[in-house]
């Protein structure tokens, strides 16, 4: 299936000039972002047609974490709520120029527009940015954004039945097998969580082979401010990842530099090591930070199941996650301990 790019809806291609320019004076201190002009021109747009007659309404977006009850949001998991306060942030930051250049724009219309986009767009780059398949002056990858009417509605799976990929003259959907008569056609977001899919989408995949946990809220506090710079300096500070299989090599990296000297971890830090003299200690000192969130994610699960704010589906869904993290946690236990 190929989208041409003058299907396309783009700052370039589809954004009107006086909305554009209407909106620049507003925003000279704090730029509005491609996806908040995209919302606008969205929400401006009150001309019928095919493709807007069939977006989810307003209710098909109580799923996302983004229209939750806050007492809800405040029990997201840490990663889908670091990714819940960028959008509030980038959120504000569009509603505000919108807002005061537009006054005839509700908030909530706003809103369900700027989830079309969030949830919607495909990363693009305009033809004069693509040379030879290769990306020229790229412009940040936030601002690369295309709202890809039909190919939107393809789902994701991280076992998708095909692809698609830019060219200079739009969009090819490509199935990568035969695919047979009533099943559904899928595509791959990405390699992501199911914390960032939450966030971002407001679904989880019972199956996700990238599906990861992060333990930073459970390691940070244990590192001193001495050894908090080293780690900067090697270019080992956050993001300490979990997973079905493993605990990445960062994680095994902190852990070494709260448990031993450092010209210990540096070695294994720096690849000069491989580790095994130190392991049992480092196992040990794992394990209880998996612990201690193993024991906060059922509580939190016994403080959903109290909750009366928000919807039976947000909650449920929350309760999923948690039990899925703590699936995960408990896997790693049980390498650990073998």
């Amino acid at each position: 299936m190929s989208i041409p790019t003058s299907c396309l809806r783009t700052i370039i291609h589809t954004v009107p000039k006086d909305i554009s320019k209407t909106l620049s004076p507003v925003s000279t201190l704090s730029p509005i972002t491609v996806h908040g002009l995209l919302a606008a021109e969205l929400a401006l747009t009150t001309t019928p047609s095919p493709w807007k007659a069939v977006l989810p309404t307003a209710q098909d977006f109580l799923h996302v974490p983004l229209t939750w009850d806050l007492a809800l949001q405040a029990l997201l998991p840490s990663k889908a709520a670091a990714l819940l306060k960028l959008q509030k942030s980038k959120l504000f930051q569009d509603w505000t120029i919108v807002s005061r250049a537009f006054p005839s724009i509700s908030y909530d219309e706003y809103l369900y527009n700027w989830l079309v986009v969030n949830t919607r767009t495909f990363y693009f780059l305009s033809r004069s940015h693509v040379t030879k398949g290769k990306a020229k002056n790229t412009p940040p990858r936030d601002d690369c954004l295309a709202l890809n009417p039909f190919a939107d509605y393809i789902n994701h799976t991280s076992d998708p039945s095909c692809y698609a990929s830019l060219t200079p003259l739009g969009y090819n959907v490509i199935a990568s097998s035969p695919v047979a008569k009533d099943i559904e056609i899928t595509i791959s977001y990405g390699s992501h969580s199911n914390d960032f899919l939450l966030a971002e989408y407001g679904f989880i995949l019972e199956e996700n082979v990238w599906d990861e946990i992060v333990l930073d809220d459970y390691i940070i506090p244990l590192v001193d401010e001495k050894k908090k710079e080293q780690l900067r300096e090697l270019g080992f500070w956050g993001n300490y990842v979990l997973d079905s299989r493993t605990v990445c090599h960062r994680t095994e990296v902190v852990v070494r530099a709260i448990c031993l000297p450092f010209g210990r971890w540096k070695l294994f830090a720096l690849g000069l090591d491989d580790g095994e003299k130190h392991q049992s200690l480092v196992n040990e000192r794992l394990l209880q930070t998996i612990q201690s969130y193993k024991k906060e994610a059922v509580e939190r699960k016994a403080q959903i199941a109290v909750v009366v704010e928000g919807l039976e589906s947000q909650r449920a869904a929350l309760i999923k996650r948690y039990t899925q993290i703590i699936i995960l946690l408990e896997a790693a236990m049980d390498r650990i301990q073998s």
